[in-house]
């Protein structure tokens, strides 16, 4: 009996982004707070990814994890946000730049996500 490989599933463990045994998305890890904002077929209606949704979906994920790190107090959050194109990386960018709450954000070489996320510092 052979399973059928999850492929989106094996790509966002391979960035780093997946826990391999429940096959979700993790938000903290031994590195700190994270979002991770990758998103999977299964979190669409109909399970069909519609870019223009994704995106917004992807940007209010994004708003609430930087309200709810604020009012826990946190100094700082990294958001995954993946290489791609760059769409997301540049809207992330924006937010965080008009964000009153974020300090300064940099988009430095990690060991684990390489330069697919964003360490944000808050005020």
């Amino acid at each position: 009996m052979s399973k059928k490989l999850d492929t989106n599933l094996l790509r966002s463990y391979m960035m780093g982004a997946a826990d391999p045994v429940r096959g979700s998305k993790s938000n903290s890890s031994m590195f700190g707070e994270e979002i991770d904002l990758h998103v999977d077929s299964t979190q669409f209606r109909g399970g069909k990814k519609d870019n223009k949704y994704a995106i917004e979906f992807q940007l209010e994920a994004l708003d609430a994890a930087l309200d709810n790190a604020i009012m826990k107090g946190k100094v700082e959050i990294r958001v995954i946000h993946g290489l791609g194109k760059g769409k997301l990386k540049e809207e992330v960018h924006k937010i965080l730049s008009k964000h009153p709450g974020v300090k300064y954000f940099e988009n430095t070489y990690h060991a684990r996500y390489g330069m697919g996320s964003t360490i944000v510092h808050f005020k």
